[in-house]
């Protein structure tokens, strides 16, 4: 088992767990895991972890994703994008002006709340929704608060208009679609859909499957890499407590001061740089220790 995780580039028409899959294969590895998925006609940014990396996936913060979209005009279909069926067509569009659609667009800005589309991978009732959804199951959907941070209009050319925007964590960007749509009149579908940042992967570093096939887990990013947490260095008269887990103390470490408040995670390495763990700073029978929460020994 190796340990490690790809910024990789999902191409479009593969789902995501297909692509995975495919990874694992190629690398020969059993254990990985995703930090989000892509529905299968977009592209973009995915991390993967791999081995013990499958470790880090709760302290990856994916709070803020970034795409370069593209919406059609005057038709809508029962999945919010091309790969759904046709059931709503109109004209409205025609009607249009550019300083009308830029006022909307800038309009859904800021915090809101957003129902998710039935084919999503949200759970219903202990069921995914694109599951009912395939059955022709239609069912209430509650409304969550998302945040869109920007909105940045590329280029209008109607019915097509491009767009980048920053969203939060949960956001369906085929929704946003739709009620850009309805707001302006018209029906939308979701046409391309390119993930450029999706927490800390960005796709000005991401790698192919190509990459990955022809360089293997040479190219991969070590565990910690991802991770924006402090970074501390303990003893070598400790690496053994640390090695197994055990908490750790102030004399434990070779910094004369760790800056933590009570509750923060931070890396924990060794004196020649092996990473070693993930450490909480906690209270622990009335004193205040350093606590491994995920050791990658």
């Amino acid at each position: 088992m190796f340990n490690g995780t790809a910024n990789i580039i999902k191409p479009p028409g593969i789902s995501s767990f297909a692509l995975i899959k495919h990874l694992r294969w190629m690398l020969d590895e059993r254990k990985a895991g995703h930090t989000g998925t892509l529905d299968p006609a977009a592209a973009g940014v995915m991390g993967v972890c791999f081995g013990k990396a499958t470790k880090t996936i709760p302290f990856l913060d994916d709070s803020i994703k970034t795409y370069i979209c593209e919406m059609k005009l005057g038709m809508q279909t029962d999945t919010f994008d091309l790969e759904g069926e046709v059931i709503k067509e109109d004209l409205n569009w025609n009607k249009l002006e550019d300083q009308e659609i830029r006022d909307v667009l800038i309009s859904f800005t800021g915090k809101q709340k957003q129902v998710p589309p039935m084919y999503s991978a949200v759970h219903y009732q202990g069921q995914r929704l694109y599951k009912l959804a395939r059955k022709g199951i239609v069912v209430e959907r509650e409304a969550r608060e998302i945040n869109i941070f920007s909105l940045k209009i590329i280029k209008i050319e109607l019915p097509i208009i491009r767009f980048k925007v920053k969203v939060s964590r949960g956001s369906y960007i085929r929704s946003l679609v739709r009620d850009i749509g309805q707001e302006l009149g018209s029906a939308a579908v979701l046409s391309f859909l390119l993930r450029t940042q999706s927490g800390p992967f960005k796709i000005e570093d991401a790698v192919t499957v190509e990459d990955i096939e022809k360089f293997g887990t040479k190219i991969l990013l070590e565990a910690h890499q991802p991770l924006d947490l402090p970074k501390y260095t303990v003893k070598d008269s400790s690496l053994f407590r640390a090695e197994n887990g055990n908490y750790l103390l102030d004399k434990d470490f070779i910094e004369e001061k760790l800056h933590l408040e009570i509750g923060d995670y931070f890396l924990c390495f060794s004196e020649d740089n092996r990473f070693l763990s993930i450490n909480k700073y906690l209270i622990k029978d009335d004193y205040l220790v350093y606590q491994a929460v995920k050791v990658f020994i």
